[in-house]
């Protein structure tokens, strides 16, 4: 596959689904620094390889600034690569939070540009999950601190928002909103925090006649999303 075709695929991808995992499950500690890394896409059939999640791969920082509220910023490394510059600013608020539960809802701007075309997009996003810590752990303090172990499943929505009446490919935009579903579990150490989701995207969409063929669990709509996370707690 010649690198004009991957860069194709790539904008594809990129300008049509949200190709990122939930950052944070729950908000970090109030003063918490965390930085991640996350690796995942799309689930695409590629030439000579089969069906796989495609790599994209991001790096990025959160702070805590709230017990219920953290700030984050995060750089998608593997499209940058190939001509396509992609970055996120976000928060994850916790809005309701009892014994094991709570629900966090989490708005992004995602901003892009493609290098090679100039082309440019600003998307607004909003996230919700729900979220049970059905195992936690507790052990004796160690150098003053806590340590856990938290097992957590989690479920929620993504909702990516395109406001340009013409796509980056220059047809016309039918996709002004894209929903997408999440289903996921984090495991939470003293200082790494590891995660696996799992994503069902633009399930309203149509996957025929594009340039990337997607298996889907809904046939001719949308894609599954396959990611893995891992985050360092300071």
């Amino acid at each position: 596959m010649n690198s004009f075709k991957i860069i194709l695929i790539l904008n594809v991808l990129i300008f049509s689904f949200g190709c990122a995992p939930t950052r944070y499950v729950k908000p970090l500690e109030k003063g918490e620094h965390s930085v991640n890394s996350h690796f995942g896409g799309p689930v695409s059939k590629v030439p000579g390889i089969g069906a796989i999640p495609l790599p994209f791969t991001s790096v990025g920082y959160g702070y805590g600034l709230r017990d219920d509220l953290t700030l984050s910023g995060n750089l998608y490394t593997t499209s940058l690569l190939f001509g396509v510059g992609q970055i996120d600013l976000s928060a994850c608020y916790q809005p309701w939070k009892k014994d094991r539960m709570g629900i966090t809802v989490s708005p992004a701007v995602n901003f892009l540009v493609d290098f090679y075309t100039g082309s440019n997009r600003i998307w607004p996003q909003i996230d919700a999950n729900y979220y049970f810590d059905y195992s936690v752990y507790r052990s004796r303090a160690v150098e003053g601190k806590n340590p856990k172990r938290i097992n957590t499943l989690y479920a929620g929505v993504s909702n990516w928002f395109d406001p340009y009446l013409t796509e980056s490919q220059g047809r016309k935009n039918e996709q002004f909103w894209i929903p997408s579903l999440q289903f996921g579990h984090q495991w939470e150490r003293r200082h790494w925090d590891y995660q696996f989701e799992m994503k069902i995207l633009a399930p309203i969409y149509s996957n025929e006649n594009i340039v990337v063929d997607y298996p889907s669990v809904l046939g001719n709509y949308g894609a599954l999303g396959a990611y893995f996370g891992v985050h360092y707690k300071f």
